[in-house]
């Protein structure tokens, strides 16, 4: 074969081979034997926020209807407006508080305040009703827990602070109503700092106590319960004599015989009655808040033409209790004065207790020290006090 043919066919098949060799690589579908390589793609470590796994926060609908939702890991909380510290130290979440407004770094007769000095320690964030929300800022609180407020300030404070905020409403003692908005609070903060047996713990224990108040004192017939007066209460500050309840809770714990039963009064919480109508009341027990005892005396040596027509007073029957209105309502103590005031009204119901003990016991389960003493050195002691 002429040779100049032979080299002009191994001409074309190298051609041939070498473009079929170039179209494998070039083309990402072609060949098995050859696959392509493969691009390895190393994720940021910065999470998207719109990626977070659901399971790292919970939703949760506090005591205004308002669904915030809140981190499943909480290490720093604050508490703001009156009484907000002293149910968070009930739900024993004590080690949690990062900061305090500035009126908890005085303990002045708040049982929490006073089982806790280490509250005094920590970082002011303003003010009583409220603290600055700069300085609340500042703190990096993981979540705030606000009282005595509307939906619409937790709003505009959760706004302005960027954290979550919950609201929660305060309660009571002098009802099943108000029972029951008070439990519903501990199970709010129970569902948010996963502390859900401290709040069950927490309410079946109110709850036997007050169902123990109520055994013992609810079938004496009101033919044989003396008739009792409170005075001295707080409100916004102290009060003489004429400061009183219709609603005072260790009476209504008690089943107590109020001689204000009888009086049309527009209002179940602190009133001032008038002084023209203390005789006709005619109480044959007297209780004094002491907080108001100076000035219940002061009321006494101005008046009196007034107070010696009171029986009670004559025959020696006026007794001191703590005061439990500081900040707002101090459940411990208000428990603590309805065992005390018992043990005064029906002896022989309360035979098994004794006063000291039972507020110690109050005291340390729901505060987590025993402060009685501490207390009668703010106030005085359990027993009989002279207003004449």
């Amino acid at each position: 074969m002429n040779k100049t043919i032979i080299y002009a066919i191994v001409s074309i098949c190298i051609l041939l081979v070498c473009s079929i060799v170039a179209y494998s690589f070039m083309s990402p579908g072609s060949g098995t034997s050859s696959p392509s390589p493969t691009l390895t793609i190393t994720p940021s470590s910065t999470t998207n926020p719109a990626s977070t796994p659901a399971s790292l926060t919970q939703q949760v609908t506090d005591m205004t209807g308002r669904v915030v939702t809140v981190p499943n890991n909480i290490t720093r909380i604050i508490a703001i407006k009156a009484g907000c510290l002293r149910m968070l130290t009930y739900m024993d979440a004590r080690s949690l508080i990062c900061a305090v407004e500035q009126t908890e770094t005085t303990p002045d007769g708040r049982p929490y305040s006073l089982a806790n000095p280490e509250y005094a320690t920590l970082s002011i964030i303003g003010p009583a009703h409220g603290g600055d929300p700069e300085l609340i800022a500042s703190q990096n609180p993981d979540v705030v827990f606000v009282t005595y407020t509307t939906a619409d300030n937790l709003n505009a404070l959760q706004s302005q602070l960027g954290v979550p905020v919950i609201g929660l409403l305060y309660g009571g003692l002098d009802s099943a109503e108000s029972r029951q908005t008070l439990y519903e609070g501990f199970n709010l903060i129970g569902q948010v700092l996963h502390k859900e047996a401290r709040a069950t713990e927490l309410i079946n224990y109110i709850n036997g106590l007050v169902d123990d108040l109520n055994t013992r004192t609810s079938n004496i017939a009101d033919v044989d319960k003396p008739t009792v007066y409170i005075g001295g209460l707080s409100a916004s500050g102290s009060h003489g004599f004429t400061s009183t309840s219709l609603t005072y809770s260790p009476f209504v714990l008690t089943n107590a015989k109020n001689v204000l039963s009888h009086l049309e009064l527009n209002s179940t919480s602190v009133v001032n009655i008038d002084l023209e109508a203390v005789p006709g009341l005619n109480p044959e027990i007297i209780f004094i808040d002491y907080n108001g005892l100076t000035l219940a005396r002061e009321d006494v040596q101005n008046h009196l033409d007034v107070f010696n027509q009171l029986d009670a007073i004559d025959n020696g029957k006026v007794y001191g209790v703590l005061g439990y209105n500081w900040y707002t309502t101090n459940f411990d103590t208000s428990l603590v004065d309805a065992y005390y005031v018992g043990s005064v009204l029906y002896p022989s119901q309360f035979s098994d207790i004794d006063p000291v003990q039972k507020a110690n016991e109050i005291y340390t389960f729901m505060c987590g020290t025993p402060v009685y003493e501490q207390m009668v050195a703010l106030y005085g002691p359990f027993g009989q006090v002279t207003i004449n």
